[in-house]
C-alpha cells in the first residue's frame, strides 16, 4: 500500500512539472507575441483609394519599425504622413528612378509597369494624373500611387508629388478586419 502511494506521488510530481513547463512555454510565446505586436499599429482605411487591395473600412496592421532594418522596395504598401493625414499607398518608384504616366500606364525607367492590382474606372479618368511628363525621383523620396488609380490623390498629381522618406511611418503587414471575410489575414 505504501509503494502505491509513493508511485502516485511520483506521477503527480511529474504531471506538475509538465504543467509548469507548459505554462512557462505559453508565457514565453505570449511575451514574444506581445513584443511583436508592440511594433504594430492599427489603422482604419477611410477611403477607396487602395481598392481592390485594401477596401474602404478595412483595418490594417502597420509595422512602424520595419524600415529601421529594411529598405523600402518597389511594390511595398507604406503608411506616411501627408500634412495632417496618415495615408496608405503603393511604392511605384524609388530615388533615382524616372517615372512617367501615359494614358494611365506608369512607366518606370522607360518600361511599362505590370500592375495587376491597379483598378481603373472607365467613366472616371482624371486626365491630369493619367498622363504626366517623365520626372526623376530625387534622393530621399519615393513615388507612390493608390491601387484605385481614378480615386487616389497621390504622387502622380503635381500638388501631391513624391513622398519624403522621413514622412514614411511604416509598412502595411496585414488586414486584421474587413467586411469581406476573404480579406482578413491577407498579408503584404
Amino acid at each position: 500500500m505504501i509503494a502505491t502511494t509513493k508511485h502516485q506521488g511520483q506521477i503527480a510530481k511529474r504531471v506538475s512539472l509538465i504543467v509548469l513547463a507548459a505554462i512557462c512555454l505559453l508565457l514565453v510565446v505570449a511575451v514574444v507575441a506581445a513584443l511583436k505586436l508592440e511594433n504594430l499599429h492599427m489603422y482604419k482605411i477611410p477611403s477607396a483609394s487602395m481598392e481592390p487591395t485594401i477596401d474602404e473600412g478595412d483595418r490594417i496592421a502597420v509595422d512602424e519599425t520595419y524600415y529601421v532594418h529594411h529598405t523600402i522596395a518597389d511594390g511595398d504598401l507604406v503608411t506616411f504622413r501627408h500634412g495632417e493625414n496618415m495615408l496608405v499607398k503603393r511604392v511605384v518608384a524609388l530615388a533615382g528612378d524616372t517615372i512617367e504616366g501615359r494614358d494611365g500606364v506608369l512607366f518606370r525607367n522607360g518600361a511599362a509597369l505590370r500592375e495587376p492590382y491597379a483598378l481603373f474606372s472607365p467613366n472616371n479618368p482624371i486626365p491630369e494624373i493619367e498622363t504626366f511628363e517623365s520626372r526623376k525621383i530625387p534622393v530621399g523620396q519615393i513615388f507612390v500611387a493608390g491601387d484605385n488609380r481614378d480615386k487616389s490623390l497621390d504622387s502622380r498629381a503635381t500638388e501631391f508629388g513624391p513622398v519624403f522618406l522621413k514622412d514614411v511611418v511604416g509598412k502595411v503587414k496585414f488586414i486584421y478586419y474587413s467586411r469581406h471575410a476573404g480579406q482578413i489575414g491577407r498579408g503584404f
